[in-house]
């Protein structure tokens, strides 16, 4: 679990240890809770349908004072780690988003998706499934629709089969 806790305008007031470690294992230290306090949490969220995706989130906990839980992936070259996100409301301007990693898998061989916002390529978000040559593929189980790519640059976006976490509309 590594949790990191945003005020009323998003701006990151801190992180627990496990975000500092996290960050670290990942070789991510410019993530680290000294490097991003005080910080727009939007600086570190690849594409604007991902931004605003997290922003409607975060209206939803506002506006019904109910936790949202979100299953979603966050890939590495060689690691598939299939993730939990909650985003909770702590008091009338602090929110905390805690994320639990569920389970990994090997992508073999390694494959980097470098964020270019005029890539023809897409990626999602949420489930983390590629759009390649015309179809949606994962890229830890379909690893041989790459051949032997070991970067693709793509566009986050939020895919049609993720769209309805999106627009949320049970909202009362």
């Amino acid at each position: 679990m590594a949790s990191i806790w945003i005020d009323i305008n998003c701006r990151i007031i801190r992180t627990d240890k496990s975000w500092d470690e996290l960050a670290r294992k990942n070789k991510a230290s410019q993530l680290t809770g000294d490097e991003i306090s005080g910080r727009l949490i939007w600086k570190y969220i690849k594409g604007d349908p991902a931004r605003m995706f997290l922003d409607a989130l975060i209206t939803r906990v506002r506006v019904t004072g109910k936790p949202y839980i979100l299953h979603y992936r966050c890939d590495g070259p060689s690691r598939a780690q299939f993730m939990k996100m909650m985003v909770s409301k702590v008091s009338d301007g602090t929110f905390h988003i805690e994320h639990d990693l569920i389970r990994t898998g090997e992508i073999t061989p390694e494959i980097s998706f470098i964020e270019d916002s005029e890539a023809e390529e897409k990626r999602c978000a949420v489930c983390g499934k590629i759009q390649f040559k015309g179809g949606w593929f994962d890229a830890l189980t379909s690893r041989r629709v790459f051949g032997s790519l070991d970067e693709l640059r793509t566009q986050t976006v939020i895919c049609e089969a993720c769209e309805p976490q999106v627009y949320m509309t049970d909202i009362k």
